[in-house]
């Protein structure tokens, strides 16, 4: 039958949850640790049929995918969809090539002679004046977790943002990226979407809730508040969602991702999602700050309490409250898809906010792959 492989570059709570849910359900992962993946060979991969690319920076996992189809193995997920997520710019325009409603934006390239920046800086400054209005959002083409995302509400701090991003660097390797910034009720979208054998389906959805207006990045890793949501009450939103997992997992067998997505409502106060979120983000902190605490310890000697505290989370009134407010505002929203994630973090919020853990579904995809490569 083969083993599956679990390839990592930093084990988190997100491998360990995978671990416990693969040894629970009978599958034997080989653990593959590389800082290098470029030097991955047959002997590492020694019966394995199936990796699970879980490295945590974009460039080892682009590559780790690419030096595992060379070795022909399956990979969740294949290079190309690691390739398309790894760049926002390309995931955006693929989008909107297809019919997905997705944030305007604009790219442009730096100036081949850096000399000149002053001149690009303000052609950018005129294109992005004609094709988005302000406020504009700047954001790093190959960023994650909100880092370095940027709200800029006029053309002295936009020419600000330019003179400090107008040379490659890590996160901005080729280029600029702005986007129109999209009012959002207090909260996006991040949804889990999968591909078994062909047939994509939705596996979970959380709210990403901001803590105030004035913070409009709704990053759980920057306090975001999780709350789930059964996004299947929403047919044309789950019909959008569908469209743009089949356009990003392409001819794919097996993959999962994370979608997010903003959503719009027109002329609808919703202040009651702040007033209920700071309710409910004692609680919530409590739980962030035990998780701090424990990260370096044994994740399963700490886990049943991290649920339990996340169960009390759950019934409290205000976030209940919450949970129904924002149900409501996405019976009247559209929704704008903004980016594609290929690894994604799920044990600590996403797993306990919907009570769907997609480790569950990476053990489904592996075995899948391991039943399909049985000798007949």
């Amino acid at each position: 039958m083969g083993y599956a492989a679990l390839l990592y570059d930093r084990l988190t709570i997100d491998e360990a949850e995978l671990l416990l849910t693969a040894n629970r359900r009978g599958l034997t992962f080989k653990k593959v640790f590389t800082k290098d993946p470029s030097m991955l060979s047959e002997a590492d991969l020694t019966d394995v049929r199936v990796v699970v690319n879980r490295c945590e920076s974009k460039n080892r996992a682009l590559e780790a995918a690419r030096r595992i189809t060379s070795l022909n193995r399956t990979i969740v997920n294949s290079y190309k969809v690691e390739e398309l997520c790894s760049n926002k710019i390309r995931t955006i325009e693929t989008l909107d090539k297809r019919g997905i409603k997705v944030p305007k934006g604009l790219f442009k390239l730096f100036p081949r002679d850096l000399h000149g920046s002053s001149n690009w800086i303000d052609e950018v400054v005129e294109e992005a004046e004609v094709k988005l209005k302000y406020p504009i959002v700047f954001k790093p083409t190959h960023g994650s977790w909100g880092k370095g995302i940027i709200k800029i509400d006029c053309r002295e701090h936009l020419m600000e943002v330019l003179r400090e991003n107008s040379k490659p660097n890590e996160i901005n390797p080729e280029g600029v990226f702005l986007q129109e910034y999209v009012e959002k009720p207090g909260f996006d979208l991040r949804i889990i979407a999968y591909k078994e054998k062909r047939e994509t389906d939705i596996l979970c959805c959380i709210a990403r809730v901001s803590r105030r207006p004035e913070e409009f990045r709704t990053n759980t890793h920057l306090g975001g508040l999780p709350v789930g949501v059964e996004l299947e009450n929403y047919p044309e939103h789950v019909n959008e969602v569908l469209k743009a997992t089949e356009i990003i997992m392409q001819e794919e067998e097996y993959g999962i991702i994370a979608l997010d997505a903003m959503p719009q409502i027109e002329n609808i106060d919703h202040s009651i999602v702040y007033k209920l979120t700071g309710e409910c983000v004692k609680m919530y902190d409590k739980i962030r700050k035990f998780v701090d605490e424990n990260k370096f310890k044994r994740y399963s000697e700490w886990k049943n309490e991290m649920e339990l505290m996340f169960q009390k989370l759950k019934m409290d009134d205000s976030y209940i409250k919450l949970r129904k407010v924002i149900s409501s505002l996405l019976e009247s929203s559209s929704l704008k898809i903004h980016e594609a994630n290929s690894r994604f973090d799920y044990a600590m919020n996403t797993r306990n906010a919907t009570g769907v853990n997609p480790a569950e579904k990476y053990v489904d995809l592996c075995l899948e792959v391991l039943r399909d490569n049985q000798p007949s």
